[in-house]
């Protein structure tokens, strides 16, 4: 965990490195992460929508669920102004840098765009987990602690995956590359590989789900949104797995 701070805090000092431009790279994670949220409540008010604790009436149904599509509608139009944002805050910071290596400077970018990701990434992470507490605390234990497990796993498989890219850039440097396919080969698996082994914590955790439904302890609709928050997390980490390796090639070859 401690390598993937460490990468992840350096790189952004590196491309940002002023104040104002640290601050509009944390709105777009800070709006992300509204967003990612937003989304966990949304699916919370959709499952009290299908699942009621009595029966609704037509005309209320129909017209919680034109709210339920309204937010829905905002949600998606938010996600397209963060992706919007995030690239005039690259243009603005990137451009800026006057690099006669034309090479480098597109290095930079992909750098940039896989540390925005990554952060992100981390930061619906978090604030996902923490939502959890709210719905069921001993849940939300036992993410935390598979968590901190499939967080060392992909800090493991990232020092892996720097050293794998350093070796490339020196035989590219020698005038010794090596093919397109061994580099490809290299950052899938070792992405699919972090990817596979935090699925093992997830079923983990959809076994916990289901144990705790099945001894009463969550109520459907709250049995529901776990459901679905798990998913997200899962998604999550299959991101940060595939996301980590092509950052740490991105990195290299931008230094």
């Amino acid at each position: 965990m401690k390598n993937i701070t460490t990468e992840l805090w350096e790189t952004t000092v590196d491309l940002f490195p002023t104040r104002r431009e640290s601050r509009m790279v944390m709105g777009v994670i800070f709006l992300a992460i509204s967003i990612s949220v937003s989304e966990i409540l949304l699916a919370h008010f959709f499952s009290l929508l299908i699942l009621p604790t009595e029966p609704r009436e037509t005309k209320s149904l129909i017209f919680l669920g034109i709210i339920f599509l309204s937010f829905f509608s905002i949600l998606r139009l938010a996600s397209f102004a963060k992706e919007h944002y995030r690239l005039n805050i690259f243009e603005k910071s990137l451009t800026s840098c006057k690099s006669e290596n034309q090479v480098a400077n597109s290095w930079r970018w992909a750098t940039a765009m896989e540390l925005t990701s990554l952060l992100i990434l981390c930061g619906r992470l978090f604030f996902i987990s923490a939502l959890l507490f709210f719905f069921s605390p001993i849940f939300g234990i036992c993410n935390m602690i598979i968590g901190i497990g499939i967080f060392q796993i992909l800090s493991w498989r990232l020092g892996k995956q720097f050293k794998s890219q350093y070796k490339f850039r020196e035989k590219q440097r020698s005038k010794q590359p090596v093919t397109n396919a061994e580099k490809v080969r290299t950052r899938v698996i070792a992405a699919e590989i972090g990817s596979l082994l935090s699925s093992v914590g997830l079923i983990i955790l959809l076994g916990i789900l289901i144990l705790l439904y099945a001894k009463g302890s969550l109520s459907p609709a709250k049995a529901f949104v776990l459901f679905i928050a798990v998913r997200m997390i899962g998604q999550i980490y299959s991101g940060l797995s595939s996301g980590l390796m092509r950052f740490a090639r991105a990195r290299v070859y931008s230094e």
